[in-house]
């Protein structure tokens, strides 16, 4: 019983080691793939950049990917878009802002100087009834 109670913490610390080198073989590949993707667009003139630079920003992305040094903005992104309507007047104008922020209508780059959201709303008017 005594061995058990003394293998107990090994095994546990085998397990915990194991099973993050496996998380992190993860993350590298999916950092490796978007290192592919990166240098594809280099190879094929498909940036703003000049070749050199391009590979140098991919390498350098890599590198910090690896390092846990990137993050996926997601839900803080969204909520800033949101929180710079609040700078208009009007109730409609927020909601209006809001929804181009929201929308799935997005042009531009940031080469380019910024994205460029579009919303387009349909009024009808019907005339007065005599």
């Amino acid at each position: 019983m005594k061995r058990i109670a003394f293998f107990a913490p090994v095994i546990t610390a085998a397990l915990l080691a194991v099973s993050g080198a496996a998380l992190a073989q993860t993350a590298s590949s999916e950092a490796t793939a978007r290192y592919e993707q990166d240098r594809q667009k280099c190879m094929t003139n498909n940036t703003q950049d000049s070749m050199a630079t391009c590979m140098r920003e991919a390498t350098n992305a890599l590198d910090a990917s690896r390092k846990g040094q990137l993050s996926d903005p997601g839900p803080i992104a969204a909520a800033n878009g949101t929180d710079r309507c609040s700078a208009f007047q009007s109730a409609q104008e927020r909601s209006e802002c809001v929804r181009r922020v929201e929308s799935s209508a997005v042009s531009g780059s940031v080469s380019g100087g910024g994205v460029l959201r579009e919303s387009t709303t349909t009024t009808i008017i019907v005339p007065a009834q005599k």
